[in-house]
């Protein structure tokens, strides 16, 4: 598909690769995305296609969620490693209270490196307890 719309894109990412990726995957069931970035969908004109979340908010924290998230997030791992150099630097941010990340990175083929522990200090949802995340530092297995 990108090669129809943008072939000078679509160049670069056949013939490059990235060194890594920082980001803060979506919670199992904390926080409704949509919600929270309508503005976004409505300045863009974008379909929320709210079903297709990952972590999605109206489907709880139980096991088939939990199960869900992980095959999801395992999923999207999988498909950014054809565009990442071998010896690649994965890092997420997770609040991961279900211990589902080791499980998760096995899945994607990587391991855990190394832990980075953190205390939220400014929370988005309205609980405001204070709670810690986990900088995950992945690489190939």
């Amino acid at each position: 598909e990108v090669k129809k719309t943008h072939t000078n894109l679509a160049t670069l990412m056949e013939n490059r690769k990235i060194n890594g990726i920082f980001s803060s995957p979506p919670y199992v069931g904390l926080i409704d995305y949509h919600e929270q970035h309508s503005y976004a969908y409505d300045l863009f004109g974008f379909q929320k296609n709210n079903f297709l979340e990952i972590g999605n908010m109206s489907l709880g924290q139980g096991r088939d969620a939990r199960k869900q998230y992980v095959e999801s997030i395992s999923e999207v791992l999988i498909n950014c490693r054809k565009h990442l150099v071998d010896d690649y630097n994965v890092f997420l941010v997770a609040n991961d209270k279900y211990n589902l990340y080791p499980t998760i990175a096995e899945r994607a083929d990587m391991k855990i490196v190394e832990q980075y522990k953190r205390p939220v200090l400014n929370r988005t949802e309205k609980d405001k307890g204070a709670y810690s995340e986990i900088i995950f530092h992945l690489k190939s297995r």
